[in-house]
C-alpha cells in the first residue's frame, strides 16, 4: 500500500526510511538534489514510471540517478574514451548519456537508441537514500513537460497535491536550469543542454 501524501522537511530523522519506504512501494517522491527538485520513483518499477509519465505528461526516457561510479556502471557501459570523463565529472550538476547495459531499469527509462541519462547528484539526500535502497530512482524535473521547473516546495504542492506520496522539504532552491546533458554516445562528446 503506497503511503499517503505528506511534506516533511529534509532535517526530519526518519525522512530516509519514509523516502525508501514510499519508493518499495511503488510510491512517487519530490526530493532536492544539486540542480532542482526532482521526481523520484524505483526505476525498475514499470508501474511507478508509467505513473511518472502520467504525471509529466509525456512517455520517458527518464534520466536516472545512482549512488556513486559503482552503481553507474550497473546500468550504463562506459565507452574507454570517455572513462576519465564520467570520473572527472561526477559527481555533480551533470547527466551523462551512456550506452545502456543489460539491467533491471524499467524499459520506459531506456531509449530507442538501447541508451540512458544517469547521474550522481552532488547532494547528500538522493545519494543516501539511493545507497539505502540498493537501487537507482528517476531522476527528471519536478515541472509538466513544456513548462519551468519548480523550486519552492509550496508551488510544487501546490502543482502537484494528489499526485505524490512523499515531498522532501529541503525550502526554496536556487534557479536552475536543470544538469549539464552530455551524450557520450560515439566518437566525439556532444553537449546536448549546457
Amino acid at each position: 500500500m503506497v503511503i499517503k501524501v505528506s511534506v516533511v522537511k529534509l532535517d526530519n530523522p526518519t525522512i530516509l526510511e519514509q523516502a525508501a519506504d514510499v519508493i518499495r512501494d511503488g510510491g512517487v517522491i519530490i526530493y532536492p538534489t544539486d540542480t532542482l527538485y526532482g521526481f523520484g520513483v524505483d526505476a525498475g518499477n514499470d508501474a511507478a514510471v508509467e505513473r511518472l509519465s502520467t504525471i509529466k505528461g509525456r512517455p520517458g526516457p527518464w534520466s536516472i540517478a545512482v549512488a556513486d561510479l559503482e552503481m553507474l556502471k550497473r546500468y550504463a557501459d562506459i565507452p574507454e574514451i570517455y572513462i576519465s570523463t564520467v570520473e572527472d565529472t561526477l559527481p555533480g550538476p551533470v547527466t551523462l548519456i551512456l550506452p545502456a547495459s543489460d539491467s533491471e531499469i524499467s524499459s520506459s527509462i531506456i531509449s530507442d537508441h538501447h541508451s540512458i541519462g544517469i547521474r550522481i547528484p552532488d547532494h547528500p539526500f538522493p545519494i543516501s537514500l539511493i545507497q539505502r535502497l540498493g537501487f537507482p530512482i528517476t531522476s527528471t524535473s519536478v515541472n509538466r513537460t513544456g513548462m519551468p521547473a519548480l523550486n519552492d516546495p509550496r508551488e510544487i504542492k501546490r502543482e502537484f497535491d494528489d499526485e505524490f506520496n512523499l515531498l522532501i522539504d529541503a525550502g526554496l532552491l536556487p534557479k536552475s536550469k536543470g544538469s549539464t546533458i552530455i551524450n557520450l554516445i560515439g566518437k566525439t562528446m556532444q553537449i546536448v543542454r549546457d
